[in-house]
């Protein structure tokens, strides 16, 4: 469990945009220790992470910090031209290496005196990430994974700071991610880690999950909190059924109630017209009844009032997630051979040849390290890219969804990016579809660029998921990335039923389950190309 030592205080915290605010002022104080930070898509853990970091200005509240902390932004670029950069170290690897190359001065000695060490240091820090590259090696030819792996490692270089991680294991091949695993056991400083990645959240202390209503902690690792939400979850559905039961026996012993003071009623008046009584005595008694049906009016109706306050908390306490529905039509085009990679070679990674017959329905994964090529054969085979040499050749439209979903326009809406891709289909029709994907009211109408990435990927995926006009080859790198958990299970199961050929990136073992994976591509690694 993590110590009692404070690291960040939380102080009527919350942020929104324009006139919708994303969760509810947040006070609490986050301690040492490896923290999961879990939510929904677009509830605002993203958000959350940059309020802490200092990025994004709250609406109200403030963030008090006790200690040095270090923030890892999973959209930002690596910062710096050249590794050395990256790392921070930039100015001491310049002197270093002129004094390896004996153009260095006085200048240079006292910069590195007691410090002959770091290079070094240095390179094992990068060998154990899995990153052989020098130091002066340029950002720019690393692929996704490495670039994770080069900020990963910067942020391990600052062992007292707590570090704020916004889904750290994203493009990371299984060797980077055990090796998150193992470093961020072993990092001092603790961590708040952002993720929907099972593996890495049992590895926690304790989770926060972040809901509309605020930040509710669970003690433990993924699976404990798992355990805890559906005890959680079960209580409040008994306790709504409980509530629900009282507020109807309410209801009839009131209509009991109800009846019995109007057959009194009826009763007196009888009495009035029978003449058995005195007036005086009758108009006693119907004052009574009148003052005793009111008060039992006003009792019910106090009573009926709270039952259905409770009701209404209980339900608000519930996390039920909306159902969503993703559609993959049939395949218009006949079947056959979808796919033929003959003696291609990679103009990036793998130098190895590959020979591939890809037929429709078969459902193929990509596998490799981090650099070994994935997303370049994946462009190759779009057209994006050009082999090195060899041939392609695609049977039937293709589609092709990269890690960066370039297929959006952020400047344009859900709704708009919709349009451009199936200009036939209503408004009605395309909001169907959103509200389907858990994308209502003014989320259709904000840019994209302003969504979370979940939801700019359910957008992407959208697009590509006409019913009308299938593609015959679906083209997926790491479409799990971003997703919260509900979501990868509905991304799943679609691709599992989907007609066509299809060729997945994914470091997810659960997920590539799921889809139903058949066959299987392995990619070598690629850093040691001539």
């Amino acid at each position: 469990m993590p110590t009692s030592s404070p690291v960040v205080d939380l102080i009527g915290l919350s942020h929104g945009f324009a006139d919708q605010q994303l969760f509810s002022p947040l006070t609490f104080t986050l301690a040492s220790g490896l923290t999961g930070l879990v939510a929904d898509n677009g509830v605002g853990k993203s958000v959350l992470l940059r309020l802490l970091a200092g990025t994004l200005t709250p609406s109200e509240g403030q963030v008090r910090w006790h200690r040095e902390w270090h923030w890892v932004d999973q959209q930002a670029a690596v910062a710096g031209p050249r590794v050395a950069e990256a790392l921070g170290v930039g100015p001491l690897f310049d002197s270093w290496q002129r004094l390896e190359h004996g153009e260095g001065d006085a200048e240079d000695l006292t910069t590195l005196a007691d410090r002959w060490h770091l290079p070094a240091q240095w390179r094992q820090q990068l060998a154990s990430a899995g990153l052989s590259c020098p130091l002066d090696t340029p950002v720019a030819t690393l692929s996704g994974g490495q670039r994770t792996r080069l900020a990963l490692c910067a942020a391990f270089a600052r062992p007292q700071a707590f570090l704020l991680l916004d889904e750290p294991s994203n493009h990371l091949d299984q060797a980077g991610r055990l090796w998150l695993l193992k470093t961020l056991r072993r990092h001092p400083g603790g961590a708040l880690i952002a993720s929907h990645n099972r593996a890495l959240l049992r590895q926690v202390d304790q989770i926060l999950a972040l809901t509309p209503r605020g930040l509710q902690v669970y003690g433990g690792g993924y699976d404990d909190y798992r355990a805890e939400q559906e005890r959680q979850q079960q209580a409040l559905s008994q306790r709504l059924e409980q509530l629900s039961r009282e507020r109807r026996q309410r209801q009839q012993r009131q209509q009991a109630a109800l009846e019995a003071a109007s057959r009194r009623s009826r009763q007196g008046r009888r009495l009035r017209r029978d003449g058995s009584q005195s007036k005086l005595l009758l108009d006693a008694s119907k004052q009574r009844a009148e003052n005793s049906l009111s008060g039992l009016k006003d009792s019910h109706r106090r009573q009926q009032s709270a039952l259905t306050e409770s009701i209404r908390e209980t339900r608000a306490q519930q996390q039920i997630q909306p159902d969503q529905r993703l559609a993959l039509g049939s395949v218009q085009e006949p079947g056959g051979r979808r796919l033929l990679l003959q003696d291609l070679v990679l103009s990036h990674g793998d130098t190895t040849p590959v020979t591939l017959c890809v037929r429709h329905g078969e459902r193929w994964r990509i596998q490799g390290a981090n650099g070994s090529g994935k997303s370049t054969l994946l462009q190759t085979i779009a057209g994006r890219l050009p082999p090195a040499s060899g041939q392609c050749q695609r049977n039937g439209r293709c589609l092709y969804l990269d890690q960066h979903l370039s297929i959006l326009d952020d400047q344009a809406t859900a709704l708009d990016n919709l349009r451009r891709y199936q200009p036939n289909r209503g408004d009605g029709d395309l909001r169907t579809q959103l509200a389907g994907m858990n994308l209502t009211g003014d989320l259709a109408l904000t840019p994209t660029g302003r969504l979370s990435g979940g939801q700019r990927l359910k957008v992407a995926l959208l697009m590509v998921a006409p019913t009308d006009d299938t593609p015959a080859l679906l083209l997926l790198d790491e479409p799990d990335n971003h997703l919260d958990l509900p979501s990868q299970t509905l991304l799943a199961s679609t691709l599992a039923h989907y007609p066509g050929a299809l060729l997945l990136v994914s470091h997810d073992e659960d997920f590539v389950a799921a889809v139903g994976i058949d066959h299987s591509l392995q990619l070598q690694d690629g850093s040691n190309r001539p």
